[in-house]
């Protein structure tokens, strides 16, 4: 009897109003995949919604990344029905499609929307290297011929972010039913997870070392605190609910539901050290606070089956601005935490990887997307690099 483990998984975010509307629209998604086995499900995704998902049909073809050939189209069905109707605040597994699957074999899924169908919650990335999707006007059961169609027309409610994204609409998991015991990599965090520059630069490291060995999964939400939920802001579009609620009582959900990790990967605390200055909120956390709701994630971790790697908080100064002094302050007090007794397996210091030496405040020149904070091609390369060095020992056995 084989295991399904996931080969693709991001946490499907719930953004408290409605981004956009779906309605003659066929989106299509490629994922990278470094698993083999002999049959895929997909968890389809109707999370957060007061009315039904109705996905006219959709379809998975295998794709050899060597030879570029195509599997013949796998129809996808819920319960027998190719018509997949998914009920209000649901998140099902379609059926088991049989198909082999080699760790060459990447997935491409095809989804059409035929009817007018309200979208609030997807899954994001900003990188775009191990998945990314394209949303076509039209049917593509029907034509190879399918209309342009601008992304932030389609998606409005994603179109303010400053950096180029790409996203789907219901789906949040593909598994693979294996029988290799392949590791599970869990990365937990905030938006330097979610962006996916270092979550695929790692991935790229990983199933280069591991051919059909190992899946990378992301548990990152952009804004995200570990020790409390989102800041309310009245002014923004769902007052804030797209930062999600707080890292202790969102790990199990996002990143055990569809099976634990192996290994958790914990990188999240940024946010918690700045957002209630930045936003005004009454009670400012301590550093203590801020390690405690780590250890308090690395435990649920433990609980799980999963060994655990932590990371110190990476630099963040970059404007100047008055609180930032009292916010590296709080920063530096956790990294000291965390170093002198971690609440994981082992600590992967990424603060002295990414800090300039000069200013330690500062994440080094060249690092970031330009604003201090998230790291883009280099800086997630060089994060990649080091905490995949630190995920060997702990991958070992598997």
């Amino acid at each position: 009897m084989g295991k399904w483990t996931s080969s693709w998984r991001y946490v499907p975010v719930d953004y408290g109003y409605e981004l956009g509307c779906y309605e003659n629209i066929t989106q299509i998604a490629t994922f990278r995949n470094n698993l083999e086995g002999k049959a895929i499900r997909l968890r389809l995704n109707n999370r957060y919604s007061e009315s039904p998902m109705e996905i006219t049909h959709g379809s998975l073809w295998l794709r050899d990344r060597e030879s570029g050939t195509l599997s013949p189209e796998l129809p996808l069905k819920l319960k027998g029905e190719a018509r997949l109707v998914l009920p209000p605040d649901s998140a099902p597994y379609c059926d088991p499609v049989s198909y082999p699957v080699t760790a060459r074999d990447d997935f491409i899924v095809k989804l059409y929307f035929a009817q007018k169908t309200p979208i609030r919650c997807v899954c994001v990335t900003w990188a775009a290297m191990s998945w990314g999707s394209v949303q076509m006007t039209g049917d593509f059961g029907e034509t190879e011929a399918l209309g342009f169609t601008i992304k932030p027309k389609l998606m409005p409610g994603l179109a303010a972010d400053p950096y180029p994204n790409q996203y789907v609409a219901g789906l949040s998991d593909i598994a693979v039913e294996t029988e290799n015991s392949p590791c599970l990599v869990g990365l937990f965090g905030d938006s330097i997870t979610q962006m996916s520059y270092f979550s695929d630069s790692l991935t790229e490291l990983l199933y280069e070392k591991y051919p059909g060995r190992c899946a990378v999964i992301n548990g990152g939400i952009c804004g995200n605190r570990v020790q409390k939920s989102h800041p309310v802001m009245e002014m923004m579009p769902g007052k804030g609910a797209q930062f999600g609620i707080a890292g202790v009582d969102r790990f199990h959900a996002d990143m055990c539901e569809d099976g634990a990790p192996d290994v958790t990967f914990i990188l999240e605390g940024v946010n918690d050290c700045s957002h209630s200055i930045v936003f005004g909120e009454p009670d400012v956390p301590t550093a203590q606070d801020i390690y405690d709701a780590l250890a308090d994630v690395a435990r649920q971790a433990r609980e799980a089956g999963s060994k655990v790697l932590c990371s110190t908080i990476m630099p963040f100064g970059a404007w100047g601005d008055a609180w930032r002094g009292r916010v590296d302050g709080i920063r530096q007090e956790v990294n000291g935490l965390l170093r002198e007794k971690t609440p994981g397996d082992a600590l992967v210091d990424l603060d002295a990887v990414m800090r300039d030496p000069e200013r330690p405040d500062v994440m080094q020149a060249g690092m970031h997307l330009g604003d201090g904070v998230h790291p883009g091609w280099p800086g997630g390369k060089k994060m990649a690099k080091a905490v995949a060095g630190a995920l060997a020992p702990l991958m070992t056995g598997k």
